[in-house]
């Protein structure tokens, strides 16, 4: 069984150059030998018509031409010529070796031989003979029904065929090589391309990720090529992330574990004597366990909208009341810094849709960070704007901001802008790929923008209630 698609493209261009060779060949011989077949039969009618005009007259008279006379009108139609009567009797001519056999066989298949005319018909011949073609005109007018038969053969006509046979045999062997070629060139062009991208998939797959296709030509299999390259280009991110993930999970979880166990081995071997150095160890280690359940919590929501399995349920939420909460909760850490709050709100503040919840997630790690990285006694505005069908809530502090370097990669996991504040105050570094994950799966949009020494201003779209 043939399975590759190079001898598939290979055997099927070649099997359609022989059958429409071969058709061809068939068709043109058919087409030859019928032309020369009716072109004589049109030709001998002609002069059946002449013959007749010539032998009418002395046959009603009852004068019979002789043989001699038959044979030089015969030689002027090109052909043999006889008179017969209605029982197959020859009056006169020379009629072929096996007529009166074929003429009682003639005489049933053309009943009105003897009364209608005139009749033609191919007589047959042997294998290498040309066909010759028969007429039989009858005498009109006269006592007893007689018919005169023309007989001419069809000079060539095999060996035209037989030519065009031998010259259609030399095409067909041309064109087969051709096709062999041809076929071969075109069934190559088309496999190696979709074996090197297969050879690709398969190494990829192996776990070389920087294996990729040259097959990227401006066709169908090149665009499958580009197709392949950018999903391996995808494919070799997306495992760098997981591989720089893990690194990162690990790093997290590795600081807190190590604190707690060195300072639980601390108070355990009795290294640590005095009531105010044990509440201080226990004090850490239970901010290290905190710190622990934010990092698996913040893992949880981020898994978990990065798999679209978290649960959203937005509602329709009056946001005026809704900020009014969120401001209550987040006044204490307004207060130890001594930072004062700025509402920008429209006359009227229109019903968002959205997850209270998570929502109120958002807003609070945006504000905190605002606060961290505000200095005391600074402002921190919170202004509401309608931007199309869209309610925008923008946080601007005047803080340190944020370099430009940093600023495309703050949305990214694990990634912290001032690599030297300490993770205790900095949090997991997860927040603001969490906030961005949840905007969007509440339908809406995150951006930022920022400059170092003057503030940030990280603003945030909700879908208004029509």
């Amino acid at each position: 069984m043939i399975r590759s698609i190079f001898s598939k493209i290979l055997l099927s261009h070649i099997g359609l150059v022989l059958l429409s060779t071969i058709t061809l060949t068939l068709f043109m011989s058919y087409l030859v030998r019928s032309t020369a077949i009716d072109t004589k039969r049109q030709d001998l009618l002609t002069k059946g018509a002449t013959v007749m005009e010539l032998l009418t007259p002395d046959i009603i008279a009852g004068k019979i031409p002789p043989d001699d006379v038959l044979d030089k009108i015969g030689d002027l139609a090109g052909g043999s010529i006889w008179i017969v009567n209605q029982k197959g009797a020859l009056l006169a001519g020379k009629p072929p070796s096996n007529f009166s056999k074929r003429f009682q066989e003639v005489k049933q298949e053309n009943t009105d031989l003897f009364s209608n005319g005139p009749h033609s018909w191919i007589r047959p011949t042997s294998k290498h003979k040309d066909p010759s073609i028969m007429v039989a005109l009858t005498i009109p007018d006269s006592s007893t029904p007689i018919v005169v038969f023309l007989d001419a053969p069809i000079i060539g006509v095999n060996k035209t065929v037989a030519s065009l046979e031998n010259l259609l045999l030399y095409s067909l062997l041309f064109t087969l090589f051709t096709a062999i070629i041809v076929g071969f060139l075109v069934a190559r062009s088309l496999t190696k391309p979709i074996a090197d991208i297969s050879q690709a998939a398969k190494s990829f797959a192996k776990g070389n990720f920087d294996s990729r296709t040259t097959a990227t030509g401006n066709n169908e299999i090149g665009h499958l090529g580009q197709t392949f390259n950018t999903m391996a280009d995808s494919l070799a991110q997306i495992e760098q992330n997981r591989r720089n993930f893990l690194a990162s999970v690990s790093h997290e979880l590795k600081t807190p574990v190590t604190s707690i166990q060195a300072l639980s081995e601390t108070i355990l071997d009795g290294l640590a004597p005095k009531p105010e150095q044990q509440h201080r160890y226990i004090s850490t280690i239970l901010n290290e366990s905190k710190r622990l359940g934010r990092l698996i919590g913040d893992l949880l929501d981020l898994s978990q909208l990065e798999a679209d399995a978290l649960s959203i349920v937005s509602e329709k939420l009056d946001i005026s009341k809704w900020l009014q909460i969120e401001i209550e909760k987040i006044e204490p850490l307004l207060t130890k810094k001594q930072i004062a709050l700025s509402l920008d709100l429209p006359e009227q503040v229109p019903c968002a849709w959205g997850d209270a919840d998570r929502l109120s997630q958002v807003f609070t790690n945006l504000l905190t960070n605002a606060i961290r990285h505000s200095p005391e006694q600074a402002v921190i505005t919170i202004s509401l704007s309608i931007i199309r069908q869209s309610l925008s809530i923008a946080i601007i502090d005047s803080g340190s901001g944020i370099s430009p370097e940093d600023l495309p990669y703050i949305w990214d996991r694990f990634y912290r802008g001032d690599k030297s504040r300490a993770r205790i105050s900095g949090g997991t570094g997860l927040g603001l790929a969490i906030t961005k994950k949840l905007i969007q799966a509440m339908q809406g949009t995150i951006t930022v923008e920022s400059q170092l020494g003057k503030g940030s201003t990280f603003t945030f779209t909700l879908p208004i209630v029509k």
